[in-house]
């Protein structure tokens, strides 16, 4: 069963993601969250709609992506239900799906 994202760990995902002061290192080390938010992610000049599968304050999964994501790439993931845009990098991709991990610095 998926989280809400309304759930009081999804509030606190996206609270901790709204912060300015916040550091993050390796994504892994921070709670994840399931939820299913639509998004678009930005990228070589493209644009892709995404599901958001999972979130953490270091990162996120999607799946439904254009498969194109390279390694290493960079890339802007807006999420409007959220009032969000984050800037991340792609840290897996296999298929339809990624793992990006949020440039909060």
């Amino acid at each position: 069963m998926a989280t809400s994202p309304a759930s009081p760990d999804m509030r606190e995902v996206i609270r901790n993601l709204r912060n300015p002061n916040l550091r993050v290192g390796d994504g892994r080390q921070h709670k994840r969250v399931r939820c299913f938010l639509l998004a678009t992610i930005q990228h070589n000049r493209y644009t892709c709609e995404c599901i958001v599968d999972d979130m953490s304050v270091g990162g996120c999964r999607v799946s439904n992506t254009d498969g194109l994501f390279t390694v290493g790439e960079t890339v802007i993931i807006n999420i409007p239900e959220q009032k969000m845009a984050l800037n991340g990098m792609v840290m897996w991709a296999r298929g339809k799906m990624a793992g990006l991990c949020f440039n909060l610095s």
